[in-house]
């Protein structure tokens, strides 16, 4: 049990550090690392707000940081 806490929250910090750099670095590889980590937190840790949330600010991540890159450069 404890090392499966730890692991939830290992994921969840990995998850929300992805999310963030979609924005900023490798919008399509770290969108897509944070909507895996979403899936994998909502279906085997049962996290479903983490995970859900993950999956949505990965998606959003990285079309906006994107767009984003796309206007700025």
């Amino acid at each position: 049990m404890r090392n499966e806490k730890n692991c939830k929250s290992l994921l969840i910090t990995i998850g929300w550090i992805n999310a963030l750099f979609a924005f900023v670095f490798f919008q399509l590889f770290c969108g897509i690392i944070a909507v895996c980590i979403g899936i994998v937190l909502k279906s085997d840790y049962h996290a479903e707000k983490h995970g859900l949330t993950l999956i949505i600010v990965g998606i959003i991540g990285g079309i906006a940081g994107w767009i984003l890159n796309y206007l700025y450069f």
